[in-house]
């Protein structure tokens, strides 16, 4: 266990400790236990394999500065707000293979990092008011590893749990009084997501806060940010001289950033509805009503509690600071990705930390603290459970469970990995570098005056993978246009495989077969047909 050390009265800061052993015991082990179901939960959505692939095709052009090789009529231009992301994933794709779980492995990696980071920053905040953290940092870091939201970020290979480790290290730094490294770790974090403006946005929210006593903190919170930040928009200029249109052009289009900033403050409110009731397009979101609840019970406790209480509540006007400009942040941004509710969760989680221990705290009531967060640690565990055994192929008949291996053993056995192929981009993993292109792609024919013909033939298309998930979306258009684009070339497309192709494959599959999470393994069933281009030129 830690040891206890005198607090320092001058410089308010408390010393850095080693990790408790408890800790590391406990890392260790959820490292190998979520190992175990790294690909089963959540479902490989395509967006990793878009991440991937791109990094892929870095890795074999030998080049940052270059676009993915599965769009070629979807308007793609090469810029360096990701490139660091990139960087990282291409050891775990040079060692392991490129493979859906070789680039999980990046994210479950980075889930032990921030759980450190974690561990070090309740430590921190608890500690600089002058009181021992006894056994907290330990049972706070804990609950954060069993929240639902919290093992799907660790298990998504995209970039969230990756900016978390960015977010809360910016945060104890700051906490410590080392704003310019804190700037970089930002600065740096701008390789990985442009969601990185959050931990901008916390930061200056953060450093501002003191202005008055302290006014070059944020000076160099701000300095050490934009110098590194810059690194990346130079690169990206370097490969596009039209960068910021193209940037901005792309963002607009697909997920209106250009909006108003009063329009994005009012989605808001509908963003945190649509998780509550796990609405959404083409990302899982699990059921997490029970921690809204216990979040948004949180906040106005904390609010309450630093009002009538006279101790000090530095800690928890930080915390507070930090959520407000994590707030700002994405409501300027607007884009309310579902999978964005995480970056809430690791101070909302110190925050709860915080006022357990403020109001059971206590030589006299130790074991009160304690078993208030066995309850929640056990409820947690409990209610992550339920979340991921409806995912695991156990919970169904070995021949009938609708696993990512067995979809990609399905299209292996009709097509050779070296085909060229018009298929979802969730086949990735499977075929060759260059020869998957995007059915998304065909959304653009009209405006490069091609037909569906045109574009096979252009490509030398060998087999085209198509589920009828295309004619459910068609049926239903504009509804899925939005995420999709335009499928006005389905009947088309269907005409071509009538007329000019072979069937020689196909298969059901319900999780793989659609890509709108509502319809996933529900009473519809989706067919994945394979078809072998005729008289390929």
């Amino acid at each position: 266990m830690l040891k206890t050390q005198p607090f320092n009265p001058i410089t308010k800061n408390p010393p850095v400790r080693r990790p408790d052993l408890l800790l590391l015991v406990y890392l260790v082990a959820y490292f190998f236990v979520n190992l175990a179901f790294l690909t089963d939960y959540p479902f490989v959505h395509s967006d990793e394999a878009w991440l991937s692939g791109l990094t892929r095709n870095m890795m074999e052009s030998g080049s940052l500065g270059v676009t993915e090789t599965f769009f070629d009529l979807k308007p793609r231009w090469p810029h360096g707000i990701k490139s660091l992301f990139h960087l990282f994933q291409m050891p775990f794709i040079l060692v392991f293979g490129y493979s859906v779980s070789a680039v999980r492995l990046l994210s479950l990696v980075f889930s032990i990092v921030t759980l450190i980071i974690f561990y070090f920053f309740l430590q921190t905040l608890i500690e600089k008011s002058g009181e021992n953290s006894n056994n907290l940092p330990l049972l706070g870091t804990i609950l954060l590893s069993l929240n639902i939201q919290y093992i799907y970020a660790s298990h998504f290979a995209r970039q969230e749990i990756l900016l978390i480790a960015g977010l809360l290290g910016c945060a104890l730094l700051i906490l410590r009084g080392h704003p310019l490294v804190a700037g970089i770790v930002t600065g740096l974090c701008v390789g990985l997501h442009p969601n990185s403006f959050m931990i901008g946005t916390m930061g200056l929210a953060l450093t501002l806060a003191s202005l008055r006593r302290n006014p070059v903190q944020a000076f160099r919170f701000s300095f050490g940010a934009g110098i590194f930040a810059l690194v990346f928009v130079v690169l990206s200029f370097a490969w596009d001289p039209a960068f910021p249109f193209h940037y901005f052009q792309y963002g607009n289009s697909e997920f209106d950033v250009g909006a108003p900033v009063h329009n994005k403050l009012a989605e808001f409110p509908l963003f945190l509805e649509k998780i509550w009731h796990q609405v959404s397009g083409t990302y899982h979101v699990p059921d997490i009503r029970a921690w809204m609840i216990l979040f948004g019970l949180t906040i106005p406790a904390g609010l309450l509690l630093a009002a009538i209480d006279k101790k000090d509540n530095r800690s928890l006007l930080f915390l507070y600071r930090g959520l407000l400009g994590i707030f700002l942040g994405m409501v300027i941004i607007g884009r309310y990705n579902q999978t964005s509710i995480i970056f809430f969760f690791p101070l909302l989680g110190a925050l709860l930390v915080l006022i357990l221990h403020r109001i059971l705290g206590g030589k006299q009531k130790k074991a009160l603290v304690a078993l208030a967060f066995l309850l929640l640690i056990g409820g947690s565990a409990l209610h992550t459970w339920q979340n991921v055994t409806p995912w695991l192929p156990a919970s169904e008949s070995a021949d009938q469970a609708e696993t990512y291996e067995r979809y990609l053993d399905e299209i292996g056995s009709a097509v050779p990995a070296d085909s060229r192929v018009l298929a979802n981009l969730n086949t990735d993993y499977y075929f060759k570098n260059g020869r998957l292109r995007d059915v998304r792609n065909l959304t653009y024919l009209k405006e490069n005056g091609l037909s569906v013909e045109d574009y096979i033939r252009q490509n030398r298309i060998q087999y085209i993978i198509l589920s009828d998930e295309m004619d459910f979306l068609y049926q239903r258009r504009p509804v899925w246009n939005m995420i999709y684009g335009n499928p006005r070339y389905v009947p088309e497309l269907r005409q071509f495989t009538e007329e000019k192709c072979t069937l020689v494959h196909q298969f059901q599959d319900n999780t793989y077969g659609i890509r709108v999470v509502g319809y996933m393994r529900s009473d519809l069933d989706f067919t994945v047909q394979i078809f072998k281009v005729q008289n390929l030129i």
